[in-house]
């Protein structure tokens, strides 16, 4: 593949902007733009060593040679092969979605840059520090034995499998068995969530992952509930803890009003009412106050509980309390 005489490179290090390049150089090759090592340097601002070796990497996935005619590197095998064109619209998406993808976890990140990998057959760690975009979310919340507990629900979920847990309840305080159906996982503020059907109880259940301190797959197949859907059952509840159904009303005044009208919605059953004075009000119907009372407390204290009644003196006798708790 290399000009006679050139020496055979060193094996390649860890990755960087390295797989970035590669995909690049990949991307021009197969739209048949003939690069050679001359304009790849001007391009990539590299050494004539670096460039020869990411030719090698690219070699290991399909053969390239040197078209004399056209002074520069095209396939050996022409359209044999379909080739993995990526624009960098693409590329930028690609790595975003891994810094994304890092922040679920140990477990996730690495599977991530193995699928990456495995794409376009290069080893090494895959790096999106260059996209310029940050993806910021909640840390998760990882126990040690939380990676193996994701797999095992995770299969299970596919497989239609049930599985037996050891659970400790965040209510009770109390540490049980229970045998679940697993129907879904939903990461959700640094929590991850796994919502089934729970056989002791005899209804849809969520579990923080978390807090199950052990797992045993079951060879028990299950057919999930024909009534049950899992994006219609999250759409009730205000993030992913379900409760009684309640219509709630709260104003915010002028002074944050952008900050909430920026946002197209903030929950499925959302109306808003812009008034006169340029306060908002925006009534829900959500599954449970706990979720829907912290994000109110968030935008204290230009916030007001305005219906119900009974949730607004709730909410009136937590922030005495915590008034006293300040004085």
């Amino acid at each position: 593949m290399k000009p006679p005489g050139t020496k055979k490179t060193s094996k390649p290090a860890g990755m960087s902007e390295k797989i970035i390049r590669l995909l690049e150089i990949y991307t021009m090759i197969a739209r048949k733009e003939y690069p050679s090592v001359k304009s790849l340097r001007g391009r990539f601002n590299v050494s004539e060593r670096t460039l020869y070796r990411y030719l090698e990497l690219i070699n290991m996935v399909d053969a390239v040679e040197y078209d004399h005619e056209k002074e520069g590197y095209k396939f050996t095998h022409g359209d044999r092969i379909k080739k993995l064109i990526i624009s960098q619209d693409e590329l930028i998406t690609l790595f975003s979605a891994g810094q994304a993808v890092s922040a679920l976890g140990t477990s996730f990140r690495e599977n991530f840059q193995t699928l990456v990998s495995r794409m376009f057959l290069v080893s090494g760690k895959v790096s999106p520090e260059n996209t310029g975009i940050i993806i910021k979310t909640s840390a998760p919340i990882l126990t040690g034995k939380m990676d193996g507990v994701l797999k095992i629900i995770s299969i299970s979920i596919n497989e239609k499998r049930s599985i037996d847990i050891t659970y400790r309840s965040k209510q009770s305080k109390t540490t049980g068995t229970r045998l679940v159906d697993p129907y879904g996982l939903i990461y959700y503020e640094g929590i991850w969530i796994v919502i089934g059907f729970c056989h002791k109880r005899k209804e849809i259940r969520s579990f923080a992952v978390d807090r199950i301190l052990d797992i045993k797959e079951r060879y028990l197949y299950f057919e999930p509930r024909k009534d049950f859907d899992l994006n219609a059952y999250l759409s009730h509840t205000w993030g992913i803890v379900d409760g009684k159904e309640v219509k709630i009303k709260v104003k915010f005044n002028a002074e944050v009003a952008d900050y909430i009208l920026r946002k197209e919605k903030w929950h499925s059953s959302e109306t808003r009412n812009i008034l006169p004075n340029g306060d908002v009000e925006l009534s829900f119907t959500v599954a449970g106050t706990d979720e829907i009372k912290r994000w109110i407390y968030s935008w204290l204290p230009n916030a007001e509980v305005v219906k119900p009644e009974w949730f607004r003196k709730q909410i009136q006798k937590e922030l005495s309390e915590s008034a006293g708790n300040h004085s």
